[in-house]
C-alpha cells in the first residue's frame, strides 16, 4: 500500500511539474523552468500578424492615413525586422538596428520573412530556460508587435477591409 502511495505521488508530481512547464536537468538534477506554456500564445501571434499582413491587396501595400507614418508594407516590415533584432539581443549576439528600406519587400516575401522569423523566435522561446530577464523582453517583443499589428489594423479599416478575426 504505502510503495503504491509513493508511485501515485511520484506520478503526480512529475504530471504536475510538466504541466507547470518544469523539466529535470539530466546533469545536476534540478528543476529548471521553460516557457512552453507561451507556445499557443506565440503561435497565435504568429499566426494572427500574418494574417494581418495577407489582409490588405498588395496593390495597397503603399497606403499610408498620412505623410508621418509608416506605410502598411513599412509597418509589416518593421515589426518582423524587430522580431530578428531583439531575437539576436536574447541569444546574446545583438545586431545594429539596419532594417533598411521598410517599403522594399512584396506581399509574398513579407509574409515568407514573417514565417522564418517568427518561427526563429518561437523556436528560441520554446528552447530556453526562463528567466526575469528574458520574460522581460518576451513581453516587449509580443507588445511591440501588438502595437504596429494595431496600427496596420486600424489601416485596414480606413480602407473599407475588415481586418482578420483576432485570435
Amino acid at each position: 500500500m504505502k510503495t503504491k502511495a509513493i508511485l501515485i505521488l511520484t506520478f503526480l508530481s512529475t504530471a504536475l511539474f510538466t504541466v507547470m512547464g518544469f523539466i529535470t536537468d539530466e546533469e545536476d538534477n534540478h528543476l529548471i523552468k521553460k516557457y512552453n506554456y507561451l507556445e499557443e500564445r506565440l503561435k497565435n501571434t504568429k499566426i494572427y500578424t500574418i494574417q494581418v499582413i495577407e489582409a490588405m491587396p498588395e496593390s495597397e501595400y503603399g497606403y499610408k492615413p498620412n505623410k508621418d507614418v509608416r506605410s502598411y508594407t513599412a509597418l509589416a516590415s518593421h515589426i518582423i525586422y524587430s522580431i530578428e533584432w531583439n531575437l539576436e539581443v536574447m541569444k546574446g549576439t545583438p545586431i545594429k538596428w539596419n532594417p533598411g528600406d521598410e517599403d522594399g519587400l512584396s506581399k509574398k516575401e513579407l509574409i515568407t520573412y514573417a514565417n522564418e522569423q517568427f518561427n526563429a523566435f518561437i523556436d528560441f522561446v520554446l528552447k530556453a530556460e526562463e528567466t526575469s530577464k528574458l520574460t522581460d523582453k518576451i513581453i516587449d517583443v509580443l507588445n511591440h508587435n501588438a502595437h504596429h499589428r494595431g496600427q496596420m489594423v486600424t489601416y485596414l479599416r480606413m480602407k473599407g477591409i475588415e481586418p482578420p478575426k483576432y485570435r
